[in-house]
């Protein structure tokens, strides 16, 4: 019998939990693609994806910046009724710390010891409360740093068609430099071995990133036979990641720095159960330049240690668990029940 993939698994053991996190209405049958899927949300139900604490702040967040929702429901506005979405498992992890630097500090400095203060997001729009979030989501920067609005001949968006992080925050270190963070989450992603570097397409595309890749003080800069390497990174997740490093590259080398950050670098964030977005690395030049190697582990030989954090989701709710505070205990649980798979 074949072994079921991460993201099966995780559909099989929503119908287990689904009636312990969601109401009755909401755990019956929702359409996706058409389709009665039992690993999602009754679709005006669609909300209930999102911890109950955060969702009037997260849907106001969302809606306020024009942000859209993968597979959102009701024009968008709404999150998906996919269980499985991994936009909404980033929004139930990470948007309880919004407001709250003591939380991102006991957290985070688990991950980023030389963490002194964390700082506001204050290129973001304030919140309802007229104060500025701790952690932005769906971030693009303040400018067009990659160019990427005059290659498609339209207005930057966060969250669709440009180079996004999934979630960014920043803090102040021990010794004074800021430090800003962009992020990248995956839960159930899987990637076939479609080659996006093919085509006009692909051409406009490597002409687009080109140049930043090759930067003299770039973060590739490294590497050897830049020209294989670059090419062999249009294959996903490697294609992702180039953008988001190169993201960070230009955010910090700007002279006007994003943020006024003196660092920038890149966290990733992927649940280890997930073998298939791990393991399956579609570069032939990739498999043979770093053989046994999977795609996260190929990515630190790539980019400079300083540059480059990937941490499990496992890992981060354990220490989530380990640091929460008595008021926050129930963010804790639901996390527990709802993202803790054997």
């Amino acid at each position: 019998m074949k072994t079921k993939v991460f993201r099966d698994k995780e559909k099989d053991r929503y119908e287990v939990v689904k009636g312990k996190l969601f109401s009755a209405e909401a755990s019956q049958d929702g359409l996706y693609n058409g389709i009665p899927r039992n690993f999602c949300l009754a679709n005006e139900y669609s909300y209930e994806n999102l911890y109950q604490d955060i969702r009037d702040i997260a849907i106001t967040y969302f809606l306020i910046r024009g942000i859209p929702w993968h597979d959102g429901l009701k024009g968008r506005h709404l999150p998906s009724n996919h269980l499985c979405c991994s936009q909404s498992c980033c929004v139930n992890f990470l948007f309880p710390l919004v407001k709250r630097p003591d939380l991102i500090k006991a957290i985070f400095s688990h991950y980023y010891p030389e963490m002194a203060t964390p700082l506001q997001i204050t290129e973001d729009k304030p919140l309802t409360d007229g104060t500025y979030p701790f952690i932005a989501v769906e971030w693009i920067g303040k400018r067009d740093y990659l160019g990427e609005a005059k290659r498609k001949g339209m207005s930057r968006t966060r969250g669709a068609n440009f180079t996004s992080a999934d979630f960014t925050f920043r803090f102040r270190e021990n010794n004074g430099r800021v430090h800003l963070v962009l992020g990248e989450w995956k839960y159930t992603e899987e990637y076939g071995s479609s080659y996006k570097g093919s085509g006009s397409s692909g051409d406009v595309r490597k002409s687009n990133y080109v140049d930043f890749f090759k930067a003299p003080k770039g973060v590739f800069n490294a590497n050897s036979d830049k020209d294989k390497l670059y090419d062999s990174l249009f294959y996903e997740p490697f294609y992702q990641l180039m953008r988001l490093q190169l993201l960070a590259q230009e955010m910090e080398g700007h002279k006007d720095k994003e943020m006024d950050a003196d660092v920038v670098s890149v966290l990733h964030i992927c649940p280890e159960a997930n073998n298939e977005f791990r393991n399956d690395v579609a570069s032939i030049y990739l498999k043979g330049k770093l053989p046994g190697k999977g795609v996260l582990e190929i990515w630190k030989e790539l980019v400079p240690s300083d540059k480059f954090m990937s941490i499990s989701v496992e890992d981060l709710l354990d220490t989530i668990i380990n640091q929460a505070e008595s008021n926050s205990q129930d963010w804790a649980d639901y996390l527990s029940t709802r993202y803790s798979w054997g």
